[in-house]
């Protein structure tokens, strides 16, 4: 068995929790027995007016015999248990992200959180949105079924999952990173402010002063900003991804932030670190003046001798404080 790095393995292993933990939730089941549980009398009709399908509606009602409520989204099961979005944004495929850009975020409401407000204007928006979605899906499909729509919600689930899994890939590289470079920092005495030691155990903050009027930054686009003034000597993009697919995506969104301080300062240094490097993103990176130093995220992870070429790429060639 081939072995693996660690960070790809730490990875995995965070996915793979973060799966198991969030389906063990039951997010889905909860919202579906809210909706069975709501007894008050809906009003359908005009059916026009939450954009159902009068069709849609008679094979869903009078040939399949469904509960409505379980298949279309009415406003008033929005407002009596907000969290069921996820059951009916499930129902439609819908992504939170493709959900956010129909009628905002989404987020808060169908974790449950107290402080999320639905009002009725966006319950209906909501509603509306997912009763034209799962017409179509319904008027597109061959005898369509409820435990189809289940198997739906499900899939939707995991796309979410996936989605927040990036986000997370993204935080467990730049925390690596930023407390290596940290460490390094600390053991060659470069930090002015706060003051720190070798044997300082725990840093908060996002600024650091460094010996040479440098100012270090912890962020995001960038990930890492070092400047002088109002001058931008460095700037890190940090890119831990491990899905190939992405690896362009995921250059073309460091870019934006190397095109800031460029432009902003033309001799600024542009340092890519990605865990993933494509022959095409290799060509588009080799083309492109805009980035100066390219590193290999896992390898300077996981090899002292490539972190150490790092460290003097960064802190002796560049910005010349070591």
């Amino acid at each position: 068995m081939a072995k693996l790095d660690p960070y790809t393995d730490e990875l995995r292993r965070v996915k793979s929790l973060l799966i198991v933990s969030s389906l063990q939730k039951r997010a889905d089941l909860r919202a579906i027995e809210r909706i069975r549980q709501f007894n008050r009398a809906l009003e359908w009709k005009p059916l026009s007016n939450l954009l159902i399908d009068a069709e849609v509606w008679k094979y869903v009602v009078t040939r399949k015999r469904h509960d409505p409520k379980l298949v279309f989204c009415h406003p008033d099961v929005l407002l009596s248990a907000p969290s069921t979005s996820i059951y009916y944004r499930g129902l439609c495929g819908l992504s939170l992200k493709a959900a956010r850009d129909y009628f905002g975020a989404v987020d808060a409401t169908e974790s449950g959180s107290s402080r999320a407000r639905l009002d009725r204007a966006k319950a209906l928006k909501m509603a509306r949105t997912y009763n034209a979605f799962i017409c179509s899906i319904i008027n597109n499909s061959t005898e369509w079924t409820l435990d189809n729509g289940y198997r739906t919600v499900i899939a939707t689930l995991g796309i979410t999952l996936d989605g927040i899994m990036r986000n997370k890939v993204g935080s467990i590289a730049e925390e690596r990173l930023r407390g290596m470079i940290l460490e390094w920092l600390i053991a060659k005495n470069l930090i002015a402010e706060p003051a720190v030691s070798k044997r300082t155990t725990e840093l908060s903050g996002n600024v650091f002063q460094l010996h040479g009027g440098i100012t270090m930054r912890f962020g995001s686009e960038p990930d890492v900003a070092f400047t002088r003034g109002d001058t931008f000597l460095a700037v890190i993009e940090i890119k831990g991804g491990i899905d190939p697919a992405g690896a362009l995506e995921r250059y073309g969104a460091a870019t934006k932030s190397f095109q800031h301080a460029t432009q902003a300062s033309p001799q600024c240094e542009n340092f890519y670190l990605g865990a993933v490097f494509t022959p095409e993103l290799q060509r588009r990176i080799g083309n492109d003046r805009l980035v100066k130093k390219v590193f290999n995220l896992v390898e300077v992870l996981r090899d002292p001798r490539v972190r150490r070429k790092f460290f003097e790429e960064l802190f002796h060639y560049t910005l010349r404080i070591a």
